[in-house]
């Protein structure tokens, strides 16, 4: 029995012997690659029913080289109020505003990530809803929507852990058809980016 469990023992230190002489491949070489994370608020001047709407948020992501996957968040902070009280009286009250919410998943690369001034290019691309709301309570339609926000950033490496975004993205939303008066041409718009990101670069 003690000759059988030495030559067992014997048999698996040569075969993982012969395993460490062999090279491993694979379909990826990681070995070169940085993984890391990194995440932080941002905020967004852009336009909803032709007022100014000012969007806070923010967003957290896994680092593979200077390519970002994660996930985000935004909404609405200030009050744009509906000027269809006049023409839909049966669904809004004179002092309905509305409120824009969206989150989902946040992809970007920085170009020459390196370098102390470079740029980067992300996207949002996400799920929220548009309502009308009433002392901060929903009090007419809730339309769901899907939101494509790409972005042009001028990131600034601050430190080796914290860089600064400022930037401009477009708001392409779609599927606005519950809130009457109102349709996604209205809420697709231009905006201003600001970022801040902090994290192991």
């Amino acid at each position: 029995m003690k000759r059988v469990i030495l030559f067992a023992l014997i048999q698996i230190l040569m075969i993982g012997a012969h395993a460490q002489e062999r090279e491993y491949k694979t379909l990826m070489d990681l070995e070169n690659i940085r993984l890391s994370g990194m995440g932080g608020p941002f905020t967004q001047l852009t336009m909803v029913a032709g007022d100014l709407a000012h969007m806070v948020g923010g967003g957290g992501a896994i680092l593979v080289g200077d390519f970002w996957l994660g996930g985000y968040g935004l909404e609405m902070t200030n009050q744009v109020y509906v000027d269809m009280a006049g023409a839909f009286p049966e669904v809004y009250n004179v002092d309905d505003h509305l409120n824009v919410n969206h989150g989902g998943f946040w992809i970007g690369y920085s170009l020459f990530g390196d370098f102390p001034v470079h740029v980067a290019i992300s996207s949002l691309i996400g799920w929220g809803q548009i309502s009308v709301v009433n002392d901060r309570h929903v009090s007419g339609p809730l339309d769901g929507v899907f939101v494509v926000s790409p972005t042009l950033e001028v990131e600034l490496n601050l430190t080796n852990f914290f860089r600064l975004g400022v930037g401009a993205s477009y708001n392409l939303y779609t599927f606005v058809d519950n809130i009457p008066g109102y349709s996604a041409s209205d809420f697709s718009n231009p905006g201003a980016f600001l970022s801040i990101k902090f994290g192991w670069f």
